[in-house]
């Protein structure tokens, strides 16, 4: 019985001819390993904000009594907080390591969909930019809990934007799993 052997060196030589610098290497690249290291960075620019936004709750629940902020943005920044660390630390984060493993580990040269892999990373900021703009709308950000809970939601909510807001939001993080989706060892 032989084994073959494969060179790993060669596994991005198919990225040499285009190589691009500076802005455009991120912003149009196919190499899915700087989509995975903007994941990657994303995810922890996520982390540190929903860290900041945590920071603030925490703040309101140190003493009984305390009012540093108001109720109703109390639970926004408790749906916020809860949004951003799933949908955008923790979720990016394991695309981003997806992203930089799996063609190395099934051996394909690059993932199966790589300019839809870039795109599937750029709708992040904007959907993310969307829900921490929503604390500057009229109704304010989504206040009824990250998991959509109905009778909290239908309830409690605090204007039909915030409910569009948080569905658009999260509709539009969950389209970075396509690429991982329709992964292929072609």
């Amino acid at each position: 019985m032989t084994t073959n052997v494969i060179e790993q060196d060669s596994h991005d030589e198919h990225h040499e001819g285009h190589k691009m610098t500076g802005i455009k290497r991120w912003l149009y690249t196919t190499n899915h390993k700087d989509i995975g290291t903007l994941y990657l960075w994303f995810a922890f620019i996520m982390f540190l904000t929903g860290g900041a936004l945590a920071m603030v709750i925490r703040a309101e629940l140190f003493q009984p009594g305390l009012q540093i902020v108001e109720p109703d943005f109390f639970n926004q920044l408790t749906t916020v907080h809860g949004l951003v660390m799933v949908f955008g630390a923790i979720m990016p984060a394991f695309t981003g390591f997806a992203n930089w493993m799996l063609p190395m580990m099934l051996g394909a040269p690059d993932m199966a969909l790589p300019r839809m892999n870039n795109w599937s990373f750029w709708i992040l900021p904007f959907a993310f930019a969307i829900l921490l703009g929503s604390f500057f709308m009229e109704s304010g950000a989504p206040n009824f809990g990250w998991t959509f809970y109905a009778p909290l939601s239908t309830t409690y909510s605090n204007g039909s934007t915030a409910f569009f807001v948080f569905l658009f939001t999260l509709w539009v993080s969950l389209q970075s799993w396509v690429p991982l989706i329709s992964l292929s060892p072609s």
